[in-house]
């Protein structure tokens, strides 16, 4: 038999990359999760305000910007730790960043400061290299709590934070001795009580305990938008914005 006009086609299949939103369009604020680790999903976030403006906050392992450009106005990181600093990526944007220290930003959009925390006990100082992070953004209030160890808020803290609509806050994170069973982020987030938690640190095992505490978990797949007319009436509730991005 002759084989000569025997045709093999194969077929592949491309994987497409699932990139964040970098030109928000939605006419809300857009909360996108961005690192590219695949130990530290939740630690890093694009804010995007309702006319398009960017903010990085706490970047890990971030996506090179041949990738992705965010088109940042501004960059700002809780502390130094890897898993809330990416040094290779600061460099690639010449823009105002809040690097774990006291500052302000201002920008078209955007009124951002830092309050200075304690990553791992009650001693907080100015130089303590270790900060809280507050973006007010179209009537909204969001604070990034970064690695808070913790086992209260300072009246001080409560003072400089306000009355915050969403917080990004870990709960279980044996560097800053933080475990579900000291309860130290319980404590925390229920005397900041937001309307909406966005957890950062923290196992499958916390999902369960989070909702006992605090009712049905809402899901959202890579990004949450958001007005401040859409904020749920009560307080503390937990929204998980996942990291299903592709790169």
């Amino acid at each position: 038999m002759d084989k000569s006009n025997d045709t093999v086609t194969s077929t592949e299949n491309v994987v497409k990359n699932v990139l964040p939103i970098t030109d928000n369009n939605t006419g809300k604020v857009l909360i996108q999760t961005v690192s590219t680790s695949k130990t530290y999903l939740y630690t890093s976030y694009i804010i995007s305000s309702s006319k398009g403006q960017n903010v990085v906050v706490d970047p890990t392992e971030m996506p090179q910007k041949s990738i992705v450009d965010i088109k940042p106005v501004a960059i700002c990181s809780t502390h130094a730790h890897p898993d809330h600093t990416d040094i290779d990526y600061l460099k690639t944007y010449q823009v105002p960043k809040i690097l774990y220290e006291k500052g302000k930003i201002y920008t078209r959009d955007f009124r951002i400061y830092s309050i200075p925390s304690s990553h791992s006990d009650d001693n907080v100082t100015e130089d303590s290299g270790n900060v809280i992070i507050v973006f007010e953004v179209d009537g909204l209030r969001i604070a990034h709590m970064g690695d808070i160890g913790q086992n209260s808020l300072t009246r001080e803290q409560v003072l400089q934070l306000g009355n915050i609509d969403i917080a990004f806050m870990q709960f279980e994170n044996s560097y800053s001795d933080m475990t579900l069973e000291n309860e130290k982020g319980f404590r925390i987030i229920e005397q900041l009580n937001p309307r909406i938690i966005i957890p950062t640190h923290y196992f499958d095992s916390t999902i369960p305990v989070l909702e006992i505490k605090y009712g049905q978990i809402k899901e959202y797949n890579n990004y949450l938008s958001i007005s401040k007319e859409e904020l749920p009436s009560t307080k503390l509730n937990v929204f998980r914005v996942l990291n299903n991005h592709i790169y």
